[in-house]
Order: structure tokens, then sequence, then C-alpha cells
């Protein structure tokens, strides 16, 4: 489905705003809506996550900067409404009507959409999970005894499945290519109709565009590669700390999938 959903205007920066900047406004807006605060507001939390989530990643923001709504995800959706005599016309009869042209190949209405793949790349993408994994952001209440003072803090995380290490798969099993499409992460659709013929690129359904799957899947994570835990972390409170302060811990957050890198962990700390 395509995304038409405006991300800059939904973390309220310009589309010229720096990672920085980026990365500010998201820590300001996730805690104004985090669902744990009586004021928060869960839908608002998951649109700045979504957000934060592409515009974070240099070339997720390229491909949403240049594509727009037809951006998804880092795929793309492509549409192809044409008719087999124009496009024999418009490359100047380099496909032959029922023979093979200069390309060598049939000319036939599959062997135009294959050129059309070529040129766009399509049947080369494939997803491209999320460079790393989420950030995490914990609110500390702390009292005026606790100024200068160390206390551990202690938070739950999704962090590397120990049975599968992390790759989704069962023991004694491997990591195969999709059955549905053949490892290529797309599936083609072809229509007819009274116009002449409709092409749509999706991604598969079955692996979720990664061309490759779990033989079988992990039955610790369900294939994810990772699991909820929890953790504990011993931090110096600041004994001039007047109403607020954020503490950033890097790769403190949840681990990425496949064993990509964590994302950061950030602990707001609140006088009350």
């Amino acid at each position: 489905m395509a995304n038409n959903k405006d991300y800059y205007t939904t973390l309220g920066v310009p589309r010229t705003a720096t990672q920085d900047e980026i990365k500010k406004a998201y820590r300001k807006l996730a805690h104004e809506h985090h669902p744990d605060k009586k004021s928060g507001d869960e839908s608002k939390f998951k649109e700045v996550n979504e957000a934060y989530q592409v515009l974070s990643d240099p070339k997720k923001r390229s491909n949403y900067d240049n594509f727009g709504f037809a951006y998804n995800d880092g795929g793309f959706q492509s549409g192809f409404d044409f008719n087999q005599e124009n496009l024999w016309d418009l490359f100047g009869g380099g496909f032959g009507r029922s023979g093979s042209g200069r390309s060598g190949r049939s000319g036939g209405i599959e062997d135009l959409f294959d050129m059309f793949s070529d040129a766009f790349g399509s049947r080369q993408t494939q997803y491209d999970d999320q460079a790393k994994g989420e950030d995490l952001y914990v609110e500390v209440n702390i009292g005026d005894k606790d100024l200068g003072a160390t206390r551990i803090i202690e938070y739950e995380i999704l962090d590397s499945c120990l049975e599968c290490q992390g790759q989704g798969v069962a023991r004694g099993y491997s990591i195969i290519n999709c059955r549905t499409c053949g490892g290529s992460g797309q599936v083609r659709h072809m229509t007819r109709s009274g116009f002449g013929y409709f092409a749509r690129v999706t991604i598969c359904g079955t692996c979720h565009g990664k061309g490759r799957i779990p033989e079988k899947e992990c039955s610790a994570c369900r294939a994810s590669g990772r699991v909820k835990t929890k953790k504990k972390i011993e931090i110096r409170i600041p004994d001039n700390l007047d109403r607020t302060y954020n503490v950033v811990v890097p790769h403190g957050g949840n681990i990425g999938k496949n064993g990509k890198e964590a994302g950061d962990l950030v602990i707001h700390l609140k006088v009350k």
C-alpha cells in the first residue's frame, strides 16, 4: 500500500532538516505523546516513531524525498497500464511484434515487463530491514534525596534471541529462498483489460520483501530474532539538577532485526 503521509509535517521539521534536528524533534514529540503518560497519545506516538524510522535513515529518507507517496518502507509499488502496440512504437521496433528483436527477446508482453523491471531495478530490489533497532524512551521520576546519588533503572528491551542467535530459524534448520517469490522479494501481478495490460509489482507477503525465510521458524522468537527481556542500568544523578535531565545511552535500545545494531536508550530524569 502506498504511503501518503508527510513525515516532515509529523515531526514538525522542514525538508532541509539535519539529522540532529530530526532526532531532537523526535525526542520531544516522543516524550510528549508517550502512551505511559496521562496526557499521552498512542496513535500519535506510533506516527512519530514511523516518521523517525524513515527520516533517520539516509537511504529511506532519500527514497521518500524522491518518490513521495509512492514510497513504501524502502520498496515501491509500480503500476503500468500499457498497450503492446504502443510500446513497440515507443521503442522504435526494438522488440519484434511476433519474433525476436534487437534485444534477442521474444517480444511478448512478459519480455516487455522484464525490460521495465530491469530498467527500474525492481527485479533486483529487495526489502531492506531498518538499519538499526528502535530507540527506547524511559521516564524516571526522582526526588530531592536522589540528587547526587546513583540509581539503578530497570527497563524492558527487545534483545537478541539466544535460542537462534538472532537469526529467527530453529536449531538444525537453515535460511532458504522464499518459495512464493523465488528469492526476489517481490511478486508481480499481470491482468488484461480492454485498455491493454496492467502490471503491478508488490512486496512479497510471505517473506515481507526479504527474499529468504527460515526453513523452520524459531519457536522462542517466532522468527523475529528478538525476544523481550528486562535490563538494568546504573546511572549517577547530577546533584545540581533543576527540573529535567536526559541521559542518552548509545546502542542501549532495542536490538536491530537480523543482528543489526541496537538503537539508543534515552532516560528522561524528572524532578518531582
